[in-house]
């Protein structure tokens, strides 16, 4: 609120830089948007709390993502203004929260948006904007199928590798009846979200989605994906529901992380070295067998607190060709002194181990003396 020059409550916002931060982590950012438009010290002071946390999910960020690039643009809010936005202040971001796949792309080519501490992946089956949309109904409506990356690059679009990294792990996936403009976004925003994570050395929380497989994919063979990981030295939490390969070399590419959040796992090849820094692990659609469990409590000694889906006990029967008939394998019994003898008295912090399915509860109750806590899943 304005006041006069000669009012006595006249007080020059510049005396007190230190306030201004502290109201600023208390207002929303539509309000922290009518603070940056008082003045030169409150746009300087709330700035960097209005850029501090970017959430495409809101409802402002969702309008201009999807009319940027038709004649519904609000106030030339186009492509080039939305890249100048970035430019200008993606440095001061720290946290980015990801709805819509063209975020990526305007925070990887700006070159500033390198402090992020977080990197969120939420839903991305919403990112077309109408005019893709329009597109789209019209491809279907006339029969135009999807495009492939060689069609792409017939029509001059063969530059979708943004790194030389990419060589070779990178694989394109056709979009069902999707323009080649839209397909060439999905191909460079899945990169650019790679890119974010490889210059952001100080990025603590990674969360994935699945949607964003739907965009493109790194061969599994390349190592791409436990080489970028590798880079992030700073990683406390990785989330990646998609994660489907071994545990072993994940936890060799981010040897500092303390929580992960998985589903499907590999526990093969087994654990060989102690990571002492995972503090919990969740895989809520893996199933393990006792003796790989026991193996990777050994590994993890300041573990506190794992969630499978299931324990298998025993070995599943197979088909043997010579004998033409099902053969159930030789299995040695595992119980409380075998898992004792496992674990070679390393034992770790387990407050909490958890199990999707509540009847492995009853089979693990011989193991107490060594889980005093274990309970079965109750939510």
């Amino acid at each position: 609120m304005p006041t006069a020059p000669n009012s006595p409550f006249r007080i020059h916002t510049a005396l007190l830089p230190e306030l201004l931060p502290l109201i600023g982590s208390h207002l929303l950012p539509v309000d922290l948007l009518q603070c940056v438009q008082v003045s030169r010290d409150w746009n300087a002071a709330f700035i960097p709390l209005l850029w501090h946390t970017i959430d495409s999910d809101r409802p402002i960020w969702r309008k201009i993502l999807n009319e940027y690039d038709s004649d519904h643009a609000q106030g030339q809010k186009d492509e080039q203004w939305i890249q100048a936005l970035f430019n200008k202040h993606a440095h001061h971001i720290r946290c980015l929260k990801v709805y819509h796949r063209d975020v990526f792309r305007f925070a990887g080519q700006s070159g500033t948006c390198t402090r992020l501490e977080s990197l969120e992946v939420f839903r991305l089956d919403e990112s077309e904007t109408l005019k893709e949309i329009a597109d789209q109904e019209y491809n279907i409506s006339h029969g135009v199928g999807a495009s492939t990356l060689d069609e792409c690059e017939e029509a001059g679009f063969g530059d979708v590798v943004l790194l030389p990294w990419f060589e070779g792990g990178f694989q394109a996936e056709e979009s069902r009846c999707r323009s080649l403009t839209s397909q060439r976004r999905d191909w460079f925003a899945y990169q650019y979200f790679w890119l974010l994570a490889l210059t952001n050395p100080g990025l603590k929380f990674l969360r994935l989605n699945r949607n964003l497989w739907g965009l493109a994919r790194l061969k599994p063979e390349s190592g791409l994906y436990f080489k970028i990981l590798s880079r992030v030295k700073s990683l406390v939490t990785l989330d990646d529901p998609y994660y489907g390969q071994s545990l072993s070399a994940l936890l060799e590419s981010v040897p500092m992380v303390k929580h992960l959040r998985l589903e499907t796992v590999e526990l093969e090849p087994a654990l060989e070295v102690a990571h002492p820094h995972l503090e919990s692990i969740v895989m809520s659609r893996t199933i393990a067998r006792i003796r790989q469990l026991f193996n990777v409590l050994k590994h993890l000694p300041n573990l506190t607190y794992l969630r499978i889906r299931n324990l298998r006990l025993k070995e599943y029967e197979y088909f043997d060709k010579e004998l033409n008939d099902w053969v159930d394998p030789i299995e040695e019994p595992f119980g409380l002194e075998e898992a004792t003898a496992v674990l070679g008295g390393v034992h770790s912090r387990l407050e909490s181990l958890v199990f999707d399915v509540d009847s492995c509860y009853a089979e693990m109750v011989q193991f107490l003396p060594l889980f005093p806590m274990l309970k079965p899943r109750d939510d």
